[in-house]
């Protein structure tokens, strides 16, 4: 596997800018989502996974909708 490697001053820059844009954003977008938040932020891959096949099942267990002709 190739092994990129970047000079100092570059990761120096690109943190102090990343650090530049979040002083400019709203404290209210740096927050934790609440637990109602995120159960919806994962919810949503579930029912995208089920759209394309899979679903949000444990390791190692059937998929209910393996075999559904729906």
């Amino acid at each position: 596997m190739p092994l990129a490697v970047y000079p100092e001053e570059a990761i120096r820059s690109h943190r102090a800018f990343i650090a530049r844009r979040r002083e400019l954003r709203p404290s209210k977008e740096c927050r934790s989502p609440s637990d109602t938040e995120w159960e919806e932020f994962l919810g949503h891959f579930e029912r995208r996974r089920v759209a394309l096949g899979d679903c949000g099942r444990a390791y190692g267990t059937n998929c209910i909708h393996e075999h559904d002709p729906a």
